[in-house]
């Protein structure tokens, strides 16, 4: 399967100027039978949750806006408290969930090598610094099994070197006994030395209590870097490029040129990236969300549907969420060497 079509698998939604280099938390390859390498584990893109907040009266929702580089997105909310006394409310925002990849054919680049807060997310309300509680689930077979993992000292995220490492070290009856609870992969009888599988999903969600001052709007601002796919296009590539030209509204004319590169032997590299548009209250009328993207290069072509044809050329691209979208999909393209 090529690596459009995975990143399509995945993308729904996704970043720092420039941020130190994201560890890459990928899946081993497993070890094979056949003389044939295995492929290289694809990229794959993961969504962070668009902030949720509780409702009350006297709550407008002034603003919602998106700001894409090529390392952090930045969601910047603006909230009216139209009443003479402040406003208390739960505020969540969702990180992806995690899950190992059973065949180890995806990889995901995780920013920091932190169970709870992996995308390095921080918030800001009024200028100053929020302190989030995280509120962390690891399942398997629907059943939280946290208490379980914590026990054999597992890593919470379910996949990457700690992870692999920590499994490796499982003695065979507790390896076979996780394994009866859904917690690993069972061992292949036919390859005893072949690497356990975490099969726990990890879900975590940052909460806190949001304060907004009477007659005042409030900025929110919630930053992160993205869980992006990152793949190469060539020679042969040029119907991948067809089969997303619904979901990111590509113009006849911008997909021509996209092929014609290919067709002549040029190559593109791609940025895949998701965003969560949602509202932050589904209670309370909301205006769309405005986006705009920092192109990485001047040369590289962006494509989100909702886009602002007249700022496509310029070094930061415009655009407008769809109305009834709660998912955008951005797709970069630089042209590759």
């Amino acid at each position: 399967m090529s690596h459009l079509r995975k990143a399509l698998r995945f993308a729904i939604i996704g970043v720092a100027l420039a941020i130190a280099p994201a560890p890459v938390l990928a899946q081993s390859k497993q070890p094979s039978e056949s003389r044939e390498a295995p492929a290289a584990p694809t990229e794959a893109a993961l969504a962070v949750g668009a902030l949720q907040i509780g409702s009350v009266a006297n709550l407008e929702v002034a603003g919602f806006d998106i700001a894409v580089t090529a390392g952090s997105i930045v969601y910047s909310y603006y909230f009216t408290n139209k009443s003479s006394a402040d406003l208390a409310v739960t505020a969540a925002l969702s990180l992806p969930e995690l899950h190992a990849s059973a065949d180890r054919s995806e990889t995901w680049t995780l920013a920091r090598n932190d169970a709870e807060n992996f995308v390095d997310l921080s918030i800001t309300a009024g200028g100053g610094p929020v302190a989030t509680k995280a509120a962390v689930r690891a399942t398997a077979l629907g059943v939280d099994r946290l208490a379980e993992i914590q026990t054999e000292r597992l890593p919470l995220l379910p996949f990457g070197a700690a992870t692999d490492k920590a499994l490796a070290a499982l003695s065979p009856e507790t390896a076979d006994r996780l394994a009866a609870l859904g917690i690993v992969s069972p061992r292949n009888p036919a390859q005893p030395k072949a690497p356990l599988t975490g099969d726990w999903s990890l879900e975590v969600v940052q909460t806190w209590r949001l304060t907004l001052p009477a007659g005042k709007t409030t900025p929110v601002v919630v930053k992160f870097a993205p869980i992006a796919a990152h793949y190469r296009l060539s020679k042969g590539d040029e119907d991948e490029i067809s089969d997303i030209k619904e979901e990111v509204c590509l113009k006849p004319q911008v997909l021509n040129m996209l092929q014609s590169r290919l067709k002549g032997n040029g190559a593109w590299n791609v940025i895949d990236i998701s965003l969560a548009a949602d509202a932050p209250t589904r209670w309370i009328d909301s205006p769309a969300a405005t986006i705009s993207v920092q192109k990485p290069k001047p040369d590289a072509i962006v494509a989100f549907c909702g886009l602002d044809e007249k700022t496509a050329a310029k070094p930061a691209v415009f655009g407008t969420a769809p109305e009834d979208n709660e998912g955008i999909r951005i797709v970069i393209f630089e042209p590759a060497k």
